[in-house]
């Protein structure tokens, strides 16, 4: 009415009509919003419902919908990696990825270049192969030096979308999901134990120092969470008696490497099928320290004392105390011939010692009978009749008891 007849509108009455048309605008965008988040809401149930092609709850979620809603989830950097390979596969030969550090891994990684190699191309699973591992000298980096297969340094500096399929075996590093999501059929993991038993980063040592009878080799489809992920293949196999991790870790990923093969020819089947881990009989094999090296001889059997030779030995031979110095003890004798033993030492206390001539091994005391070494490292590595001859032969230095370390004993 101020128009119409002249008169010059308050400055309140302005004020007034500008808010009342911001909330207008305020309404409108929230009617559009909400009908947008249904929107989302509708194609995204359809997508995970209809679209999803595996059963595995990580697939589908990392699963790119290729139908009219694509524009509204393109913009993510990590699904347009994933979404933008139009050469996606369905079946092999693969282009593959392989993440690898140590000897176990060389074993995985010869297999997959044989069959890079195959003079017919039909029976083929692996048309490429590039490598990805420490910047330090890891076997695995010798290996791919020497037959000249294209390196990688970790952590990835570089795009993944020319790959199907990663591999990983013995690779000792987390992967990332922005990299896992970059392989348009995931990553798959050799995994040396009957999963969820012995998830970590050193399960056939545990397997060993724990004394099972049984292992496996696992196939897992990888998660950004450390061995929790869906099972593709399974198999058992027995533990050979008194063989020591290195071995049994090679027969593993040997085997483990005929199963990788086996899955990559049905793959997509395959990663179909998976199953989830059971929630039951999850154990943890977390990374050797130097700590478990050492001999506790009061509180440990003469076969805790082989076990732990045989699991770790290797890695870090086995440690005491004696006479004020770290002594190394190695080439450990089987139990059962040394632990009954009629030693001539009168109330034996653990760590007392004795040179026994007829199995050439100094034979030390421990909770429940006698372990015997063939050869101790002090200065220098010693034969049992060496260490017997320049030490222990003393007679000032004959009563000396091996110990644990201070901080084990505490």
């Amino acid at each position: 009415m101020y128009i119409t007849s002249g008169i010059a509108r308050p400055r309140s009455v302005d004020r007034l009509l500008s808010i009342l048309w911001q909330i207008q605008q305020i309404q409108n965008f929230s009617t559009t919003w909400s009908n947008s988040q249904w929107e989302f809401r509708k194609h995204w149930r359809h997508l995970r419902t209809a679209h999803s092609p595996h059963k595995s709850s990580y697939w589908s979620e990392r699963y790119i919908y290729s139908g009219p809603f694509t524009n509204h989830i393109a913009n993510s950097s990590t699904n347009q990696s994933a979404s933008s390979s139009t050469n996606q596969r369905t079946g092999p030969p693969w282009r593959i990825l392989f993440f690898g550090s140590d000897e176990f891994s060389v074993e995985v990684l010869r297999k997959l270049q044989t069959d890079q190699t195959r003079t017919k191309s039909a029976e083929r699973v692996v048309e490429k192969l590039e490598v990805v591992c420490s910047p330090k000298r890891v076997p695995i980096r010798t290996y791919a030096d020497e037959h000249h297969l294209p390196l990688h340094d970790w952590p990835l500096q570089r795009s993944c979308d020319q790959f199907d399929v990663g591999v990983v075996a013995s690779f000792g590093f987390l992967i990332p999901k922005r990299i896992i999501r970059l392989f348009p059929l995931g990553i798959l993991n050799i995994h040396p134990s009957l999963l969820p038993r012995w998830r970590g980063a050193s399960p056939v040592f545990h397997t060993i120092l724990q004394g099972d009878d049984v292992t496996g080799v696992t196939i897992i489809h990888i998660t950004p969470r450390f061995d929790v992920g869906p099972i593709l293949q399974q198999e058992s196999v027995s533990v050979p008696d008194r063989c020591h991790a290195i071995q049994l870790g090679s027969m593993l990923f040997d085997k483990g490497a005929d199963m990788l093969l086996q899955c990559l020819r049905n793959l997509p089947e395959m990663l179909g099928n998976a199953v989830e881990q059971p929630s039951s009989g999850v154990t943890n094999a977390p990374k050797l320290s130097v700590d478990q090296s050492w001999v506790r001889w009061a509180e440990q059997s003469c076969q805790e004392i082989d076990r732990l030779c045989r699991s770790v030995g290797q890695k870090l031979p086995l440690r005491s105390m004696w006479n004020g110095r770290t002594v190394k003890l190695m080439d450990i004798m089987d139990p059962t011939i040394t632990k009954d033993l009629a030693i001539p030492v009168s109330d034996p206390k653990p760590g007392s010692s004795h040179y026994h001539k007829p199995t050439n091994s100094v034979c030390i005391r421990c909770k429940d009978g006698w372990v015997g070494f063939r050869s101790i490292l002090l200065k220098k590595t010693l034969t049992a009749q060496e260490f017997y001859n320049g030490y222990l032969s003393r007679g000032h230095l004959k009563d000396k008891l091996f110990e644990s370390s201070s901080s084990t004993a505490s």
